[in-house]
């Protein structure tokens, strides 16, 4: 078997993200997110104020072009605007089962949705119950995972020890 290749997909964070370690002349986030191994093949997609609505209207193509055997969802803040956590929340799943049932994805990690600092307080309270919703929901579904950020900058084990588990 090949190298699996792994789409990370989302909002600003993700290029944001991406720039950092591509850009950064501290070494420690070059060599702590360094998706570079013998078993993975990384390709970065974040576009700021990404929705899943955009993302199924602009991005199934860079999805099945690269041949995604894992995505990677940074996705929800931006739909948070203006939608419930449980719409918000539908749509992510609905997304996992689109991406594994017709593009043949066969693992989906989709991100906890992110806290604005900025934010009011209702908005931080929609995010939290989100995540709640993400987790509960995607606990039995065989081909995706909740992943929290929690302890994102001192992790002490790889995100794709994880990855390594569901393949």
């Amino acid at each position: 078997m090949g190298k699996a290749r792994v789409l990370i997909l989302g909002h600003s964070f993700i290029r944001r993200l991406h720039d950092v370690i591509v850009h950064s002349r501290d070494h420690q986030y070059t060599k702590k997110f360094s998706i570079t191994t013998p078993d993975f093949i990384c390709k970065w997609h974040g576009v700021g104020g990404r929705t899943i609505a955009k993302v199924l209207k602009y991005d199934l193509s860079v999805i099945k072009e690269f041949g995604s055997d894992i995505v990677i969802l940074q996705l929800g803040t931006n739909d948070l605007v203006d939608s419930s956590p449980l719409t918000v929340g539908s749509s992510l799943g609905h997304l996992a089962t689109l991406l594994h049932d017709e593009y043949k994805v066969d693992l989906i990690c989709v991100c906890q949705t992110l806290r604005r600092s900025s934010s009011n307080v209702s908005f931080n309270k929609n995010v939290g119950l989100l995540n709640k919703y993400l987790k509960t929901v995607l606990e039995p579904v065989p081909y995706a995972f909740f992943w929290s950020h929690r302890g994102f900058w001192q992790t002490k084990s790889s995100f794709f020890c994880v990855v390594m588990a569901f393949t």
